[in-house]
């Protein structure tokens, strides 16, 4: 064979640049990219509104809350709340 400098040796054809692309080459080792995590749904809103012997008493801005436990465990704590005020006004609630 002669040594062509207008002819690369075939080593030289299969290089290539990492920022060119293509299959990986032999012992490059890349890392498994973990899937992408689901994005964060904002809490629902919940509104806490109240029927009186009169009238409704309305929750215009609500609360968020990240599950049903939560708003229940919300829900209960605000009906002793509004119990316990009631009792130390003297109303029957």
């Amino acid at each position: 064979m002669s040594n062509d400098p207008k002819k690369p040796k075939q080593r030289q054809d299969l290089e290539r640049r990492d920022n060119e692309g293509g299959a990986p080459r032999s012992g490059h080792h890349f890392r498994e990219r973990s899937p992408p995590s689901p994005p964060k749904a904002k809490p629902a809103l919940y509104y806490f509104n109240v029927w009186t012997e009169d009238s409704l008493v309305g929750d215009p801005e609500g609360d968020g809350y990240p599950d049903l436990q939560a708003v229940r465990a919300a829900a209960i704590a605000k009906a002793r709340d509004m119990i316990t005020d009631g009792d130390h006004k003297g109303e029957d609630r």
